[in-house]
């Protein structure tokens, strides 16, 4: 387990793995811990040495430092809203605010890394303004651009969705885990503090409304949990939103499971709304851990049937984990798959490539239509 560190961010001293990232860590009896004290984003407690680093940039350098584009340039006089919902200002017209992503690259600085574990880390990039706010509908996602040439295969692509809550300010965090060989992840794990990276927003082909199901059934693996979170708190914060919730998250130890402490208090909080679900590959015993209470092995029919709603018009799946876990529940075409998670040199403009084929696997065997189930 890699440690986590405390930093000067934004010219406020700010301990990330307390108070900014208190929504995210809960030792394995749900309490939220203070700096210095055991705690982590999984659910096994680590300490959590303390180390300083020096002061952020003034502003001023750190604008400087981070390279424009000519896409860039333009879009800091005419920006492309999302959803329709804003656009260049008309005469006589009040101007609509600017949203902070568009479907143009824009690049963002990174401004601090938080490392999990060996592979997986929360990297945080700074907005252009401390009082920008991160705002994303549900169902919407980041793509970032790495530009390693002029010719379209030096430039790989990559869907990252925030863990961040809507209404933060100055920045957003993604989480990822390091795969051999990704060109992305690879990446990111060797940029250092004030690299920059270009990101746009990608509208997926599901729009999420209120009350538009009466339950829906999320399904995730590892960092897939990030496109759930994003639909859940969309739900919950929405007093007016009954839809009913089940989660279903699979993980590859119970000492691993990534962002649990963030989901346990969801859970508790929601008033029987949002159920969820563990399972992991294994158990790994120390003696020191709750009795386990969750699901063994990798998700199946039979575990579906106990923790998804049934079959219905009334109802939604939503599904985002490891290429093999989609193949084995939804039928895709693993090539498919690949040209969505590897990193290549170019991605679709749409993230919904996944929901091109007809629903197979251990979900179509059970009955649920094409238009049942969206595949992340």
């Amino acid at each position: 387990m890699v440690g986590f560190s405390s930093t000067v961010f934004r010219g406020a001293s700010t301990v990330l793995c307390g108070a900014a990232f208190g929504f995210l860590l809960r030792n394995v009896d749900g309490h939220a811990k203070l700096p210095g004290a055991p705690f982590s984003l999984w659910s096994t407690p680590v300490h959590v040495p303390m180390v300083s680093c020096a002061p952020a940039a003034p502003k001023s350098a750190a604008k400087a430092a981070a390279p424009t584009t000519p896409a860039d340039d333009a879009d800091d006089d005419e920006e492309e809203a999302p959803h329709g919902a804003g656009g260049p200002a008309r005469a006589g017209k009040t101007p609509r605010p600017k949203t902070l992503f568009s479907r143009k690259f824009k690049s963002f600085t990174l401004g601090e890394v938080i490392n999990l574990s060996s592979d997986v880390a929360i990297f945080r990039f700074l907005t252009p303004n401390e009082d920008d706010v991160f705002d994303l509908p549900a169902c919407t996602t980041l793509q970032c651009l790495l530009k390693l040439g002029n010719m379209h295969v030096d430039q790989p692509m990559r869907f990252y969705t925030p863990i961040t809550p809507n209404g933060t300010k100055g920045y957003f965090d993604i989480i990822v885990r390091k795969y051999p060989g990704g060109r992305m992840t690879e990446h990111l794990f060797s940029m250092e503090v004030g690299d920059t990276l270009q990101w746009r927003m990608m509208q997926t082909k599901l729009k999420y409304l209120p009350n538009k199901w009466e339950n829906i059934g999320l399904i995730g693996g590892g960092t897939g949990i990030t496109s759930l979170l994003q639909v859940i708190r969309a739900v919950l914060e929405n007093p007016k939103d009954a839809t009913k919730l089940s989660l279903l998250f699979a993980n590859r130890t119970d000492r691993k499971i990534l962002l649990k402490g963030l989901l346990d208090d969801l859970t508790a909080k929601s008033n029987g709304q949002l159920r969820t679900t563990y399972t992991v590959d294994a158990l790994v015993p120390d003696g020191a851990s709750p009795p386990w209470t969750g699901r063994i092995g990798h998700i199946d029919e039979k575990m579906l049937r106990e923790t998804m709603p049934k079959p219905d018009p009334k109802n939604l799946i939503l599904v985002c984990g490891p290429d093999r876990m989609m193949h084995k529940l939804c039928g895709t075409p693993l090539a498919v798959l690949r040209t969505m998670s590897g990193g290549y040199a170019y991605q679709p403009m749409h993230s919904s490539l996944g929901n091109l084929g007809e629903i197979s696997g251990a979900l179509g065997s059970m009955g649920y239509a094409n238009e049942w189930v969206y595949r992340f």
